[in-house]
């Protein structure tokens, strides 16, 4: 083993020991059913989703947004007053009863402000728009936490395949490591050949323990992507069938990205802003206070009733700030718009277009490539062995066998998440 590859891997025991007991304060613990054979499959994992604390905090906003729309959907309180005038300071206010012979000025009115301009109606559907762009925001936050744990799920299930295809490297390593020593004490090869057998077997034996830890860490990611405290998790082995993927045309590409729910979420806050804007020019709109009282003044005035009316006198501002605010939330909510429509359009198509590569790629490589490669080290085993070909040409059949391993894998898991964001963004059953 080098002392960069040792490096690495103490490395990775390191974050590994930190990591681990972290998750666990952090995300409340949940129970998930596994198979007989210790494996987590991919549906029961995205069944919890929707406990995940981003999805809560999603949920708590929108249920902000529909207290907002309560708020919004209301008419001025009244406004209830109390007054007590005319007190002489100098004589005082008298003898007898409070009510009745004291001489005080008592009053009690009520003002109630009348809305003009439809501003309640411009209020709360400013809200009601502000409800539905947090409740498809809500939907988004759910489908991305969906799409992040079938991404950890296939890292780590490309994980366990590498760790699998280093222990199956090791083995042959350690195979013709015996092979080389036999041939060695028989003074059919030399020291220095032998030599290097046995390095290429240490360098075999570091990459499985890279591996194993790489797949530990994956796992932890996987157990922190779906809420879980327990990050002992394996993924079910189980690549899904992605050899045959229809193209998708320019109309089912529009309707995705319209029915997307960032960009429904994006079209609310636009009509949130235009109510908005509604709103503040409706502030033009001058709102009248009614009023009215009841005086009682003992003895000369035994009761009075007084009426009035209160009226803004826009003389020198008409709201000109708030209205130029608004708009301006009306122009970033349409640029806002533009831009989540411009990155769906691209984010699809450039999901498509890796769904389909990944498609024909994987199946070059498991039905041509792997097997040719398998057999070229079997044979390239076999004939040193017998001492037909030299060590380079052993070396190199390992490497090339090494190398279509690691594609496959790559392959496997591009393959997995591009098929499995698609689904799940069509809508459609993973498989």
């Amino acid at each position: 083993m080098s002392i960069r590859q040792t490096l690495i891997v103490a490395a990775l025991c390191v974050v590994l020991g930190e990591l681990s007991p972290v998750v666990s304060p952090a995300i409340a613990q949940t129970a998930v059913s596994r198979t007989p054979s210790g494996s987590i499959a991919l549906s029961v994992l995205l069944e919890l989703a929707d406990r995940h604390p981003e999805v809560s905090i999603a949920r708590a906003e929108t249920e902000a947004a529909a207290g907002g729309v309560v708020a919004a959907d209301r008419a001025p309180l009244p406004q209830i007053s109390a007054s007590a005038a005319s007190i002489d300071l100098q004589n005082g206010v008298g003898p007898g009863s409070w009510m009745a012979s004291k001489r005080l000025d008592k009053g009690l009115g009520i003002d109630w402000t009348w809305e003009r301009g439809d501003k309640r109606l411009h209020r709360t559907r400013s809200a009601e728009h502000s409800l539905d762009a947090a409740r498809l925001s809500q939907t988004d936050t759910l489908l991305q936490r969906r799409i992040a744990i079938s991404s950890s799920f296939w890292e780590l299930l490309a994980a366990q395949d590498r760790e699998s295809d280093s222990r199956e490297l090791l083995q042959g390593a350690e195979m013709m490591a015996d092979v080389a020593r036999k041939r060695l004490e028989k003074g059919d090869i030399s020291e220095q050949e032998a030599a290097r057998v046995l390095i290429e077997t240490e360098r075999a034996r570091s990459d499985d323990a890279t591996f194993r830890a790489a797949r530990r860490l994956a796992a932890i990611t996987l157990a922190q992507s779906s809420g879980l405290t327990d990050s002992d998790l394996k993924a079910e082995p189980s690549w899904p069938d992605v050899s045959t993927t229809a193209d998708a045309d320019r109309a089912s590409l529009a309707d995705m990205v319209r029915q997307r729910p960032d960009v429904n979420a994006a079209r609310a806050r636009l009509e949130a802003a235009r109510s908005a804007l509604n709103l503040a020019r409706s502030l033009q709109t001058a709102d009248i206070t009614w009023g009215g009282g009841f005086n009682n003044y003992p003895p000369d005035q035994r009761a009075s009733v007084q009426l009035r009316a209160q009226i803004p006198w826009q003389i020198n501002y008409r709201y000109e700030g708030e209205i130029r605010q608004a708009a301006a939330g009306v122009q970033r909510a349409e640029d806002g718009l533009r831009q989540v429509i411009s990155v769906a359009e691209s984010e699809l198509a450039s999901l498509l277009l890796r769904r389909t590569s990944t498609a024909h790629r994987i199946t070059l490589l498991e039905s041509t490539i792997l097997p040719r490669a398998r057999e070229v080290l079997q044979r390239a085993e076999s004939a040193y062995a017998k001492g037909a070909i030299p060590l380079t040409e052993l070396l190199d059949a390992r490497r090339t066998y090494r190398g279509v391993l690691i594609d496959a894998v790559e392959a496997r898991l591009e393959a997995a998440r591009s098929d499995s964001e698609w689904r799940l963004r069509a809508g459609l059953p993973l498989r």
